[in-house]
């Protein structure tokens, strides 16, 4: 919606989401940073935002923004006017925005894969040797307990 540096033009670095470590920029479309080029005029905004459904494609992004702030707009938005959750702000002093996504519903968690849980090959030695043992000792068990029953017959 504004930004610091002139035009609405903001820079950010992508690392953590994907791996690129040079400066991106991203600006606001000229109908809105010219109709909100003033904090006061922000405070002052009416309106809604159309998308499409929440996805994991961090590179694709179609939606509408409509505005009823004294004059009436309505203005396209696509992946150029998009900050993503992950994303750095660099050589920008502020922005202002709206967020469209939260929670599990970011293309960030969307993209994140459930993590598995490793184990050590210590570890499944360690299991494998304690049920080896349970197992040993059912058995044996078992066993003693069967002879137990089958002498106890002849004692009495």
């Amino acid at each position: 919606m504004h930004s610091s540096n002139p035009k609405g033009a903001c820079y950010v670095e992508t690392k953590n989401l994907d791996g690129e470590t040079n400066l991106k920029m991203k600006a606001t479309e000229k109908d809105i940073y010219g109709h909100f080029s003033d904090e006061s005029e922000l405070q002052k905004l009416d309106g809604e935002v159309q998308c499409e459904l929440p996805n994991e494609q961090i590179y694709k992004f179609e939606g509408n923004i409509t505005y009823f702030s004294g004059q009436d707009g309505k203005t396209s938005l696509g992946v150029e006017n998009m900050l993503w959750r992950g994303c750095s702000l660099k050589n920008t002093a502020y922005i202002y925005g709206l967020t469209v996504f939260t929670g599990h519903d970011t293309k960030v968690m969307k993209n994140s894969a459930k993590s598995r849980y490793k184990m050590s090959n210590v570890e499944v030695l360690t299991n494998y040797s304690i049920g080896l043992i349970l197992f040993s000792q059912f058995i044996l068990s078992t066993i003693g307990a069967s002879n137990g029953a089958y002498y106890s017959h002849y004692l009495s």
